[in-house]
C-alpha cells in the first residue's frame, strides 16, 4: 500500500504528543492510529503526484502539524521520502474568493486521487473541514500552484 520509506516512518512520537493531556488535541489512541495511517496515505499521494496540490483533511492536517513541530524529525522524514522539505502553506483558500474556489477544486481533486489510489476514504477522518487549512505546497513547485502571498488584515498593526 505504501512505499517502504513511508511504511517505516516512526510516527509513534507524534501520537504520544497528540495524546498528551496538556499539549494534545483530545484524540484517543485508536483514532490517533487511524489518522496516522491516513497521514501515510496523504504523504503517498504527495509523493506520487508531485505536480498537483494535494489537500489533506482537517484531521490529517492536524496530524501533519504535530509532525512539523518536531522540526528535526520532520526534516529528516521529508528528505527520506521526497528528497526535499515538504512545506506547509496554511493560507490556501484565505486570500479571496478566487483562492477559495481554487482550494475547493484542489480538495475535490485530492479526494479523486485518494479514491483512485486507496478506495473510499473513512468519512470520520476525510470529512471536508470548513476551510481545508492547507494546500500541500512543495518548495520546488510553489510557483506552479500558489503565489507566496500571505493574507493581510485591513488594519495597521505597527
Amino acid at each position: 500500500m505504501f512505499n517502504k520509506t513511508i511504511s517505516d516512518l516512526d510516527l509513534e512520537p507524534i501520537i504520544v504528543k497528540i495524546l498528551d493531556p496538556e499539549e494534545g488535541i483530545g484524540w484517543d489512541v485508536e483514532f490517533s492510529k487511524r489518522v496516522a495511517k491516513e497521514y501515510r496515505k496523504y504523504l503517498t499521494l504527495c509523493l506520487e503526484n508531485p505536480d498537483r496540490p494535494v489537500v489533506p483533511s482537517g484531521s490529517v492536517d492536524d496530524f501533519w502539524h504535530f509532525h512539523i513541530l518536531d522540526t528535526l524529525k520532520y526534516h529528516e522524514d521529508c528528505e527520506a521520502i521526497f528528497g526535499f522539505y515538504l512545506h506547509h502553506f496554511p493560507y490556501f483558500g484565505m486570500r479571496g474568493p478566487e483562492d477559495e474556489a481554487n482550494l475547493k477544486e484542489a480538495w475535490t481533486s485530492s479526494l479523486g486521487l485518494y479514491q483512485s489510489r486507496f478506495g473510499s476514504p473513512p468519512t470520520d477522518i476525510w470529512n471536508e473541514s470548513k476551510r481545508c487549512p492547507n494546500c500541500g505546497r512543495r518548495c520546488r513547485a510553489a510557483d506552479k500552484f500558489f503565489s507566496s502571498e500571505r493574507p493581510r488584515l485591513p488594519i495597521e498593526l505597527r
